[in-house]
C-alpha cells in the first residue's frame, strides 16, 4: 500500500462538488447543449467555457497533489494556474462587454445595468486569486482563498439554471445563486469549526465579502452612476 497517497479530503471534495454544480448549471447552455434546443454559442462563449473548465480541473488537480504530498509539482503547476486565471479573467471581461454590446442579457434585465454582475463576479475572482497568490507561502490562507475564487463561478452557473427551485419558498430565481453559494460557504465554515474549533479568517471574512458582493453587484448596476460607466465600457 502506498502511504504517500492520502485519502481525498475537504479541498478536493469541495472542488469536485463545485465542479458538479457548475456543470449542472451550464448543462443546458454549454456542456450538454447538444441535447437541448439552445441558441448557438459565440466563439468567445465557447472559449470561455473551455478556460473555465480548465480552471476547475486544474484546481482539483492541485488539491489532489497536496494530498499526495507532491508540493514541488503543485508549485510548478501553480504558475500555469495563475496564467489560466489571468486569461480567464480577461476573457470574461471581453465576453461580458461584447454580450452587452450585442444587446444580450437575461430576460427582463437592462443589458447596461446587468453588466455590473459579470464584471463584479470577475472582480471577485481576481481578488481571491490575487490574494491567494500573494499568500502562497501561507498554506492555510492560500488554499482557502483559492476555494473562494472557484466559488465565484457559482453565480453565473446558477444564473443559467432554468428551474424554479425558489418559487415554492416565495423567492425570485435570483436567490438561487445566493442560496447555493451560501451553502458552500457555510460548508467551509462548518468544516473549519469541526477541525479547528474556529473558522479561519480567510473563510470568515472572504465568505462574507463574497456573499455581500453578490447583492452589491446587482445594486451597483441599478445606480445612476453606473450607466455612464457601462456605456463607456461598451463604446
Amino acid at each position: 500500500m502506498n502511504t504517500n497517497i492520502a485519502r481525498p479530503r475537504f479541498q478536493a471534495i469541495a472542488v469536485a462538488a463545485l465542479a458538479v454544480a457548475v456543470v449542472v448549471g451550464f448543462a443546458k447552455t454549454y456542456y450538454l447543449k447538444f441535447l437541448f434546443d439552445a441558441p448557438p454559442l459565440t466563439q468567445a462563449a465557447r472559449l470561455h467555457g473551455i478556460i473555465a473548465t480548465v480552471w476547475i480541473a486544474l484546481h482539483y488537480t492541485q488539491a489532489r497533489l497536496i494530498e499526495a504530498h507532491r508540493v514541488a509539482l503543485h508549485k510548478r503547476l501553480g504558475i500555469f494556474g495563475a496564467c489560466v486565471a489571468m486569461v480567464l479573467a480577461v476573457q470574461a471581461i471581453h465576453l461580458a462587454i461584447g454580450s452587452v454590446a450585442a444587446g444580450r442579457a437575461p430576460a427582463g434585465r437592462n443589458p447596461l445595468q446587468f453588466l455590473s454582475v459579470p464584471l463584479g463576479t470577475t472582480a471577485m475572482f481576481v481578488l481571491f486569486v490575487a490574494s491567494a497568490v500573494a499568500l502562497r507561502r501561507k498554506r492555510e490562507w492560500h488554499k482557502r482563498l483559492m476555494l473562494l475564487a472557484t466559488m465565484t463561478l457559482l453565480m453565473p452557473a446558477m444564473g443559467r439554471l432554468d428551474i424554479q427551485i425558489m418559487a415554492p419558498l416565495g423567492l425570485p430565481r435570483a436567490w438561487l445563486a445566493f442560496v447555493v453559494t451560501f451553502g458552500f460557504v457555510a460548508w467551509a465554515w462548518i468544516h473549519d469549526w469541526r477541525q479547528r474549533r474556529r473558522v479561519h479568517p480567510a473563510y470568515l471574512v472572504g465568505g462574507i465579502v463574497l456573499l455581500v458582493s453578490m447583492w452589491g453587484r446587482r445594486w451597483i448596476g441599478m445606480t445612476d452612476a453606473w450607466t455612464p460607466i457601462a456605456q463607456w465600457l461598451v463604446s
